[in-house]
């Protein structure tokens, strides 16, 4: 099968999303599919001739989390690749683009959707009641023009349900590869780490989780805390930290790749998540596969992949008091954190790269199907 991806996100960008795609691409390709990408340009994008980079620049402040690119050549190039499927990611210029393109070349569409689009609007300083509302119509539209959507989690797709899709939903996991997430064979836990693990932005709630840590160091003031990520959010927190003076306390760890990520990850004891925007978390779930235990917002995808009192613990997402409570628990017993981080382990290697592989594959086979029977009366012409 011939397959193009069409993503407004991918690497080098630091995202889940990027590293999701990377992750597929490279399964389908190892499984015969030919695959094409269709991402924006970055200074440090390394060249693949399998992927065709379109011009973008970063919208001001977030720090190549947010870009807007130009889509320039992507059609000419796409009737040179002939798909036998699209499979869209984003809803921007790329996704949209892509949505035109398909219906040009009468191909069929899968639409998966990563994120919650409204929440992003602060980065252009446009985040109104009204606009998060027509935000998520213009998302729910953009992809009723799939023939089917997946999403990481169910509560993504309610959304787009909400405000109008009415196409067939497919709940998929990203992939999480728990052979190179893996705890180490002899961990020397201190009890006293926890980590927020993941992109430093506004919408990741993070003032939440320092709040808590404040609560956590009245009781417990040899307990640290370490932030393993890059963003927009970090000189705010560099500012906060160093005004309550807890630099020796507090550290950021900046992003990180390869074993020194695995390793980063393993010198915790409990993962904190307070984000209230995640449709999943590959970071929480990267932190289950070294066995530890969670605390997590009770907001967004993360119910449907923390479950609670068996791999972790979920706390309303303005409640300080409950985040610290639920974190000393899990540091004054060893026992429970060990017991909830394999039940964390055990829950994540249901979601290997094999496996969501097949389950896209599936999908595509389920989208062909029903472009198919949806166009009896035209035909359609394969790429392969």
């Amino acid at each position: 099968m011939k397959i193009a991806i069409c993503t407004d996100i991918y690497l080098p960008q630091l995202s889940g999303v990027a590293d999701s795609i990377y992750i597929l691409s490279g399964n389908l390709k190892k499984n015969g599919h030919e695959v094409r990408i269709y991402a924006p340009n970055l200074k440090n994008a390394e060249k693949d001739p399998d992927i065709f980079r379109v011009p973008s620049f970063s919208v001001p402040g977030s720090q190549n989390s947010l870009l807007f690119a130009f889509p320039f050549g992507m059609e000419k190039d796409l009737e040179l690749f002939t798909p036998d499927i699209l499979h869209i990611h984003t809803f921007s210029t790329i996704g949209i683009k892509a949505v035109k393109i398909a219906k040009k070349l009468n191909k069929p569409i899968l639409g998966t959707d990563h994120t919650f689009p409204a929440d992003f609007l602060p980065y252009i300083k446009m985040d109104f009641n009204f606009l998060r509302t027509y935000v998520k119509k213009i998302a729910s539209k953009h992809y009723n023009n799939a023939e089917l959507v997946t999403a990481p989690s169910q509560s993504m797709l309610d959304e787009l349900i909400e405000f109008g899709l009415t196409k067939p939903t497919r709940v998929i996991s990203n992939a999480i590869d728990s052979n190179f997430f893996r705890p180490p064979d002899n961990k020397n836990e201190t009890g006293k780490t926890i980590i927020v693990f993941g992109r430093l932005a506004p919408e990741k709630n993070l003032n939440t989780a320092m709040d808590a840590y404040l609560e956590i160091i009245k009781s417990h003031p040899d307990a640290k805390l370490v932030f393993i990520g890059e963003g927009p959010y970090r000189k705010e927190l560099e500012k906060k930290i160093k005004q309550l003076g807890l630099e020796n306390k507090i550290k950021l760890l900046g992003a990180l790749q390869g074993d020194r990520l695995v390793k980063a990850v393993n010198s915790g004891d409990i993962l904190l998540i307070t984000s209230t925007s995640d449709t999943q978390s590959m970071t929480t779930l990267q932190a289950m596969a070294c066995e530890l235990p969670v605390v997590a917002a009770r907001a967004g995808g993360l119910p449907e992949y923390v479950e609670n009192d068996v791999t972790g613990f979920l706390v309303e997402p303005k409640n300080i008091a409950g985040f610290a409570q639920k974190i000393v628990l899990l540091l004054e017993n060893p026992n429970l954190r060990k017991k909830l981080g394999e039940e964390g382990r055990k829950k994540v290697l249901q979601y290997s790269p094999e496996n969501i592989t097949k389950k896209f594959e599936e999908a595509y086979n389920e989208a062909i199907n029903i472009f198919i029977k949806r166009h009896e009366n035209k035909p359609y012409n394969t790429g392969s």
